[in-house]
């Protein structure tokens, strides 16, 4: 046996296990730390980890910086330079930098959600964060994801108006997983990605959940889909380790190849 067929017999025993007689990702602890190990070793994936990522010349700065800084305000514990606004405007950016998700198509995104973010008082913006669902001036549930997502008005009329589902729910996530660390909060929020979008009506399928009931373009449903999923499979895994979990294994697969029974 040659050493390629060595290292390839060998790949064999790090592969993501699956449901058995399905081709879909089994969802426990074992494949997250598959996937968390994968992802931990990309390097665009470490900058945005790093609470180390400082800005330069004040501009950049990761994600994880950004949102400790927020922590550390709101906390008022070690209160960095910044002001309130201007970390939430570097922080909308980290997130939308990293996500790649296009805040400014519009020319305004990156502005407008800073200015709705920013009008909430901090301590205000800590409750919405801690409970998803606290009542809030116009929605009941996911107040703060929909404060973030609604629609935004362009200035000149050669853009479009955007809602930025995807950011919010990343926004979100990430404010939760910085503030909460260690907490049962740090897994408030699931991010809201098309790959996942797409996988959730093969769980739906595989533990017998009416897809019909949700209504996946719908933040609140595609959250309680997730939820509903995880119960039904023993709750072995976070809400972030879902997420990253069936990311990483079916981008890039035909979803109608894939066996559920």
């Amino acid at each position: 046996m040659t050493k390629i067929q060595q290292e390839s017999e060998q790949a064999k025993r790090y592969m993501l296990k699956t449901i058995k007689k399905t081709n879909l990702v089994a969802l426990t602890q074992d494949n997250v730390a598959r996937v968390e190990a994968m992802i931990q070793n990309d390097a665009a994936y470490l900058n945005a980890v790093s609470k180390n990522s400082k800005p330069k010349n004040g501009e950049g700065g990761s994600t994880a910086y950004w949102m400790c800084a927020l922590e550390k305000y709101i906390n008022n514990r070690d209160r960095p330079t910044w002001d309130y606004k201007q970390i939430i405007e570097h922080a909308v950016c980290a997130v939308d930098k990293d996500n790649s998700t296009h805040l400014n198509a519009d020319n305004v995104g990156r502005k407008q959600i800073t200015d709705r973010i920013a009008k909430i008082d901090p301590n205000e913006l800590t409750e919405y964060l801690k409970d998803p669902h606290k009542p809030g001036l116009k929605w009941n549930d996911y107040w703060l994801f929909n404060k973030i997502a609604a629609q935004t008005k362009p200035t000149d009329k050669k853009y479009k108006p955007r809602t930025n589902k995807s950011f919010a729910s990343k926004f979100c996530h990430y404010a939760c997983f910085y503030l909460f660390e260690g907490k049962p909060e740090q897994d408030n929020y699931s991010i809201y990605d098309s790959v996942v979008k797409e996988a959730l009506p093969l769980y739906a399928k595989y533990y017998d959940i009416n897809i019909k009931e949700y209504n996946l373009e719908d933040y609140i449903d595609y959250s309680k889909i997730i939820e509903k999923i995880l119960e039904m499979s023993g709750n072995n895994i976070s809400k972030n380790g879902f997420d990253h979990l069936l990311w990483y294994y079916f981008k890039g697969r035909n979803i109608k190849n894939i066996k559920t029974e």
